[in-house]
């Protein structure tokens, strides 16, 4: 999951360990403490924010279909998910030279959306 930064297949992940994809859920969750489909959007989600931060966000449709979402609105669903903005929002709330991001009104972080769905 992490060499395709949540892009792989979570049957084929399952397929790979000899496991059924049930099992490598129960697993997941009871090691990590979420599903495989939760880390792998992570995943996506981190891969995003990364890129973002390196090229400011141009060609957002692109970008969602490079980082392995179906398209951009599965993309705006987990930014506002996981961050409580959206993309274009949290490009905009940049801070110069990679030292982060502006609070501004409500970007929230991943563990606060976990812990609300918890």
């Amino acid at each position: 999951m992490l060499a395709t930064d949540g892009s792989a297949p979570i049957a084929g992940l399952a397929a790979e360990a000899g496991w059924s994809r049930r099992h490598l859920t129960s697993r997941f969750r009871t090691e990590i403490g979420l599903t495989p489909k939760t880390v792998a959007r992570i995943l996506r989600f981190e891969r995003v924010t990364r890129t973002l931060k390196a090229d400011g966000g141009h060609g957002l449709a692109d970008l969602a279909y490079a980082c392995g979402y179906a398209d951009q609105a599965h993309l705006n669903r987990d930014f506002r998910a996981f961050a409580g903005t959206t993309p274009t929002d949290y490009v905009a709330r940049l801070l110069p030279g990679g030292a982060g991001v502006s609070a501004g009104e409500q970007v929230a972080n991943v563990q606060d959306a976990l812990a609300r769905a918890a």
